[in-house]
């Protein structure tokens, strides 16, 4: 008698390695004061499972790291932040790569009218 195999669907094995990414930065994050170079291998991991199950990183995580590198950034440890003319520069210590993030400053409410 021979065994079939039951197969999982695709979106099972994506939603398993989301979580185990996820699950990765949040250790890199950990680990990185004691050992960055087990922080840059946790980033490494969580990058592999991203390419091969052609997953989105939230927006949170995607700045986390490097992804030229792939080393963790730690404002002050690996990675410098400065702000300037609405834009949020990233320089990666490791290898000098430059994130340009835009944003926009609040701004301040009247007390009276609620508008700005």
């Amino acid at each position: 008698m021979t065994h079939r195999r039951t197969h999982k669907p695709a979106d099972e094995f994506k939603k398993i390695a989301a979580e185990q990414m996820e699950h990765l930065l949040r250790s890199a994050e950990e680990t990185f004061k004691q050992r960055p170079e087990l922080a840059d291998r946790y980033v490494r991991l969580a990058w592999r499972l991203k390419t091969r199950y052609n997953l989105k990183l939230p927006l949170a995580l995607r700045r986390k790291f490097c992804r030229k590198c792939l080393s963790f950034w730690k404002p002050g440890a690996s990675c410098r932040v400065r702000v300037q003319s609405g834009c949020v520069i990233i320089t990666c210590l490791r290898c000098g790569r430059v994130s340009r993030l835009p944003y926009k400053p609040k701004r301040k409410t009247s007390k009276r009218t609620g508008k700005c």
